[in-house]
């Protein structure tokens, strides 16, 4: 029965080799994308997609053209939800209602006498508060009352916004994700991540750290000599350092360190 299975299994890979040739022969149309690469950044996020058969990679564009989307959601009065660019736009006109920065408390739970949290809620212009469990989640006037939102509810809106932009340009329903976080997360914040494209409907497939997507992106896994690489990640929001060791084509996370209040966003403001 195994060697059954075995021999099934061979076929199979062979199969799709040999469709491949065959599209890059003759140049048929390659199959349509099925799984997503989304990167729910801090301060900004995008989404890509692997051509099969080319060995591509695409960075998909939202409909007003942007690559790397700002990670803001934004609640008009009647509930109305705009995010990306759009949402940056009216931000200050609407800043009780426009929300950044969610990344910063997904999957996490404070005291109410943390004190990181009771800066935090003196620095945003919007309200952020704590349940009974720790968790925190933000709370947007609407017209019709109190709508309290967390963090991976808005994190589900622009993916799910990442999504839609990428299914209308492809032509697809993009149902599967891999998606990044940062190396220091914790085992609930990675879950909270993946939870966030769950909401969105989509099913994940992998939950990946940030460096070790990098060092895919830059192919340093199919480079000969490459043992041991270090990964800077500088984002909006966030400065991570993480040392990799590459054995049999798997990076292994060695060491990392990082600062979550420390990035460009926070450097552009000192600087002026």
């Amino acid at each position: 029965m195994g060697s059954a299975k075995g021999s099934l299994l061979g076929v199979g890979i062979v199969v799709v080799l040999l469709a491949g040739w065959f599209a890059q022969k003759y140049g048929l149309p390659p199959p349509p994308p099925k799984i997503a690469g989304i990167d729910l950044g801090t301060t900004y996020s995008s989404i890509g997609i692997y051509h099969a058969v080319t060995g591509e990679t695409t960075i998909i564009p939202d409909d007003i053209g942007k690559k790397s989307v700002p990670s803001v959601v934004a609640f008009l009065p009647n509930g109305t939800v705009i995010i990306g660019t759009r949402a940056v736009e009216q931000q200050e006109h609407n800043p009780k209602r426009t929300i950044y920065d969610a990344k910063r408390f997904i999957g996490r739970n404070f005291e109410k006498d943390n004190k990181d949290f009771l800066a935090d809620q003196k620095r945003y212009p919007f309200k952020i508060n704590l349940d009974t469990e720790g968790k925190a989640f933000f709370e947007i006037p609407l017209d019709f009352g109190v709508k309290n939102v967390y963090p991976e509810e808005i994190g589900s809106l622009i993916v799910e916004y990442l999504r839609t932009a990428a299914g209308k340009q492809l032509g697809v329903t993009l149902s599967q994700v891999v998606i990044s976080c940062p190396a220091e997360f914790n085992e609930k914040q990675r879950n909270f991540t993946a939870k966030a494209a769950q909401i969105a409907g989509m099913e994940v497939r992998r939950v990946i750290s940030e460096p070790t997507a990098a060092a895919l992106a830059y192919g340093l896994h199919k480079k000969q000599g490459v043992e041991n690489v270090v990964v800077v990640d500088l984002g909006g929001g966030t400065l991570d350092v993480s040392v990799l060791w590459l054995q049999g084509g798997v990076f292994v996370t060695q060491a990392m360190a990082g600062n979550n209040r420390l990035g460009e966003e926070h450097g552009s403001r000192q600087g002026h």
